[in-house]
């Protein structure tokens, strides 16, 4: 069963006595909707840390970029924090 357009035109009413800042009009409703509060950050970490439903399709997507930024990270601190190689960096 699809949603009428009069049952999406209802849901404006809820956002109406809502102060925004500028914004252009076909992306009012949107702010409205993304003010969410900080502890949904904490719950989703939390989440995403605990489910396995959730960790292992995010690490298996992540793995290869997080291994290149470790071996990257490596090389910079490995490189930048040897006393003779400060003449690389100042002139």
């Amino acid at each position: 069963m699809t949603p009428s357009v009069s049952d999406f035109e209802g849901q404006d009413a809820l956002f109406e006595k809502h102060e925004t800042k500028y914004v252009p009009p076909e992306l009012s409703r949107a702010t409205v909707r993304m003010e969410l509060p900080p502890s949904y950050v904490v719950v989703g970490a939390y989440r995403l840390l605990t489910d396995q439903k959730l960790l292992k399709p995010t690490w298996d997507k992540c793995r290869h970029a997080a291994r290149r930024g470790a071996i990257v990270g490596g090389i910079w601190v490995r490189y930048l924090t040897i006393p003779g190689c400060f003449h690389l960096i100042t002139p």
